[in-house]
C-alpha cells in the first residue's frame, strides 16, 4: 500500500497556502485505486473503477480523516482541547471524530440527533463507546441546534465541527483529494475519468472534489447522489460550500482559479424516504458489488451511491459504454467486529439504550 503522506499536495500546488492553512498528518495513505474487472463485465461496460477511501487509515477509513487533518489541526492552532460535533446515531463522522480525537489527546463530544436504526447504527454507537466520545442525545435537529448553543455556551474551551465536518477548511481534504488523483492518473495508475460518482451527504466531499478537479484541470462530471434531506444536500447548498472553501484559498493565494459548476450534477432520485434508511435498491447494489468485487458498502451513504451508479450504467448504457466511470468509496472499511463484540451498550448514556432495545 502507499506510504503515507508528508504535506498535503495543495502546498505543492500552493506552497504560500502552507504558511496559513492549517494542517495536521493523521498517517493517511494515498487511497489505491482498482478496475472493478468482473462488475464492469457484468454491467457491460469497458471502464469501471473504485478509488477507495475506505483503506486510508487503519485507525478510521472512509472520507471523514481527509478533512479532519484540516480541522483538527485548526482545534489544536488555537489552543482546544476539546472537540464537539454533531451528526445522526450511526454518524461515521463521529466515530471517526472520536477515533482521531483519542490519537491526538483530545477530549471528543458529539451530539447525536435520531435516524432510522439498522445495525450498523448500533455498531457505531458501539464504536462511539470505544473510542471514549461524550455522547449527548436529541429526538430532533431542532433539539440538536439548541444542545450546540448550550455547550458551547457552558464550555467556552471547546472547538466546533460542523456536520460531515463539511466547513470550508476541512473541505479542502477534498481539494487536495482531487489532486491525489490527478497524480494517479498521470502515473498511469488509472484513467481521467469521465465520470465520477459521489455520495453527497453533508457536501465537503462533493464541494471539494468540485474545486480540486478545476484545479487539476480534469474534465470529469460529478455525479453526487444525494443521500441527505432535499433542504440540505442539494445543488445550491454544494456550489455555496465550494465557492466558501475557494474564498478561503483565494484569501492566501489569489491565483486559485475561478470555480464553475457545469461539471457537477446533484442527484436526489436514490435518496428514498429518510435519511438512513435503506432502499430497496441501496440493498441490491451492496450485494452486487460484494458479490463480484467482494467490496463492502453500507446503506446510507456508499449503497445509494452506487444504486445511482448503476442505474445510470443500465439506462445510458449506449452512452456510457465506452466511458471511464470512477466510483469514489467513502466508507470505512476497517474490520472493527471484535472491539464491537466487546462492548456493552449498558455503558452508554441511558438515553440511547432503546437503540439496542428495539426491534430492526
Amino acid at each position: 500500500m502507499s506510504k503515507t503522506r508528508r504535506n498535503p499536495i495543495l502546498f505543492e500546488y500552493y506552497p504560500d497556502l502552507e504558511a496559513d492553512i492549517p494542517w495536521i498528518s493523521l498517517n493517511l495513505l494515498k487511497s489505491p485505486v482498482k478496475r472493478l474487472m468482473n462488475l464492469q463485465d457484468y454491467l457491460g461496460i469497458n471502464s469501471l473503477w473504485i478509488k477507495q477511501d475506505d483503506l486510508i487509515s487503519d485507525i478510521y477509513g472512509g472520507n471523514k480523516p481527509r478533512k479532519l487533518e484540516f480541522i483538527l489541526a485548526d482545534a489544536i492552532k488555537n489552543g482546544f482541547n476539546k472537540v464537539l460535533t454533531v451528526g445522526g446515531i450511526g454518524s461515521n463522522h463521529c466515530v471517526a471524530t472520536a477515533a482521531f480525537c483519542n490519537n491526538l489527546n483530545l477530549e471528543s463530544y458529539a451530539i447525536l440527533v435520531y435516524q432510522p436504526i439498522t445495525l450498523y447504527v448500533r455498531n457505531n454507537l458501539l464504536l462511539e463507546l470505544h473510542f471514549k466520545n461524550h455522547l449527548i442525545y436529541t429526538h430532533t435537529q431542532r433539539g440538536m441546534r439548541f444542545k450546540v448553543r448550550w455547550k458551547l455556551k457552558k464550555d467556552k474551551n471547546i472547538y466546533y465541527i460542523g456536520p460531515g465536518g463539511s466547513t470550508p477548511l476541512g473541505t479542502l481534504g477534498f481539494v487536495n483529494a482531487a489532486l491525489e488523483m490527478k497524480d494517479q492518473i498521470n502515473n498511469g495508475e488509472m484513467p481521467e475519468p469521465d465520470y465520477l460518482f459521489v455520495a453527497n451527504g453533508s457536501m465537503g466531499t462533493t464541494a471539494g472534489l468540485t474545486l480540486g478537479i478545476k484545479i487539476a484541470k480534469l474534465k470529469t462530471i460529478i455525479y453526487a447522489i444525494r443521500v441527505t434531506a432535499p433542504n440540505f444536500g442539494n445543488f445550491e447548498n454544494t456550489k455555496y460550500l465550494a465557492s466558501e472553501s475557494r474564498a478561503l484559498l483565494a484569501k492566501y493565494d489569489p491565483s486559485i482559479p475561478s470555480l464553475s459548476f457545469k461539471h457537477l450534477i446533484v442527484d436526489g432520485n436514490y435518496y428514498g424516504e429518510a435519511y438512513g434508511k435503506p432502499t430497496r435498491e441501496g440493498l441490491e447494489a451492496i450485494k452486487l458489488l460484494k458479490e463480484t468485487e467482494s467490496i463492502t458498502l453500507e446503506p446510507t451513504y456508499t449503497g445509494k451511491t452506487f444504486a445511482g451508479l448503476i442505474d445510470y450504467v443500465r439506462t445510458k448504457k449506449n452512452k456510457l459504454k465506452n466511458k471511464k466511470i470512477l466510483f469514489w468509496n467513502t466508507y470505512n472499511s476497517n474490520d472493527f467486529s471484535d472491539i464491537i463484540s466487546k462492548m456493552d451498550y449498558h455503558n452508554l448514556p441511558k438515553e440511547l439504550h432503546w437503540v439496542f432495545q428495539k426491534q430492526i
